[in-house]
């Protein structure tokens, strides 16, 4: 009963903000003045409900979840240990994936993105590093502080794919006793410093965070310059780096877009043509699929509001363009959902099947999907 009078509610709103839009002659949203359209009043709620409800949702998981994998990694003494820390590492590296449609700001202006997610992993050079360098890694403090500058700088050897080539072997957690104390010692590291990051972007957007991981910003002099989700909030604002709202709804919408041009046309598109075979996102866990999923679970939860949304919410911008652009929602609707079928539907594991017609198929989705989404970017722009 609470759900019905929910949709009833959810409805009245969605048919009072459309024939207030509809009766406002002046939708231009240059935001001048006092004046605030339907139009923009709505969208200025959908870009806030994005930071509250979706973007600092998950980025805060993602921050608990890799606190988790620090605590147990360094704990790690059994198999069942191993176990566990493969399975945080592909809960966090889920949250991770399903933030990508909102890259943009924090992530991208502080270059955590390819800090952090940069593949493939190189594990010559790695394999080379301990073997020859620094086989005494775990107990030796002056090649500690030398290497764990290089994951704290670097790009190549660090990040969630360190942890995974740590942690896994064709799909499956490594034997306990094949791994070697240098490899723990740099797999802890690497997750605390995914931990670090993850911290970074709670911050930058506004969210929470504990004097422990303050301390922990303070400790690596980090300080963002802008509040991202005041940023996002104030669009049209004075202050905001969004002249107006309708600016900061369509930033999403081309958020979305990147992030599945380039799960169709590198992720997908780089192994599947032979562009690049070894261009292939966790290939260790056998995860690649279910990172390009999540990818585009996180352009749904984006336009339809929450952080696990499989329908759009009132107050979301799909609710937004229903109303007002129904030919374009209805084909990015229809287009989201194809692609999430496609994408699924690939034959697994990747990195063994990336010339497969599924992958193919695939990529023809979700250019699809990104066709459609040019389309409703420029309907609610208009």
């Amino acid at each position: 009963m609470k759900a019905n009078n929910k949709i009833l509610l959810g409805m009245a709103l969605l048919l009072a903000t459309t024939l207030a839009f509809v009766a406002c002659n002046d939708d231009d949203d240059n935001n001048t003045g006092n004046t605030v359209t339907a139009k923009e009043s709505f969208l200025a709620t959908t870009n806030k409900n994005l930071v509250n409800e979706t973007i600092l949702p998950i980025y805060t998981a993602l921050m608990n979840s890799n606190a988790e994998l620090v605590d147990v990694i360094g704990e790690m003494e059994t198999q069942a240990d191993v176990n566990e820390a493969c399975n945080l590492w592909k809960q966090a590296r889920q949250y991770w994936e399903q933030s990508e449609a909102f890259l943009f700001g924090a992530a991208s202006d502080y270059c955590i993105d390819p800090h952090t997610d940069t593949w493939p992993f190189d594990r010559a050079a790695f394999d080379n590093y301990i073997s020859r360098r620094y086989p005494d890694l775990a107990d030796d403090e002056d090649a500690q502080a030398i290497v764990g500058e290089a994951i704290a700088t670097g790009q190549s050897l660090t990040g969630f794919h360190a942890v995974e080539y740590l942690l896994f072997r064709e799909g499956r957690p490594r034997n306990i006793a094949d791994i070697t104390p240098a490899e723990v010692w740099f797999c802890q590291t690497a997750a605390e410093d995914l931990y670090l990051n993850s911290i970074m972007l709670v911050s930058s957007w506004g969210g929470e965070v504990s004097d422990e991981q303050q301390e922990m910003l303070d400790d690596a002099e980090f300080e963002s310059s802008i509040n991202y989700g005041d940023n996002m909030i104030n669009a049209g604002k004075a202050g905001s780096t969004f002249p107006t709202i309708t600016a900061g709804s369509v930033q999403i919408i081309e958020g979305c877009q990147n992030i599945v041009d380039e799960v169709a046309h590198s992720k997908i598109g780089h192994p599947y043509t032979g562009e690049d075979i070894n261009y292939i996102e966790s290939p260790h866990a056998y995860n690649s699929i279910q990172d390009f999923y999540d990818n585009i679970l996180s352009c749904q939860f984006t336009l339809y509001g929450g952080k696990d949304k499989t329908s759009y919410t009132a107050t979301s911008i799909m609710a937004y363009a229903m109303a007002n652009t129904p030919k374009e929602a209805a084909a990015a609707k229809a287009a989201l959902e194809d692609a999430l079928k496609n994408v699924h539907s690939m034959k697994r594991p990747f990195v063994l099947y990336y010339t497969d017609e599924s992958a193919g198929e695939a990529i023809r989705s979700l250019e699809a999907f990104d066709e459609a989404l040019g389309a409703l970017k420029e309907a609610l722009d208009d």
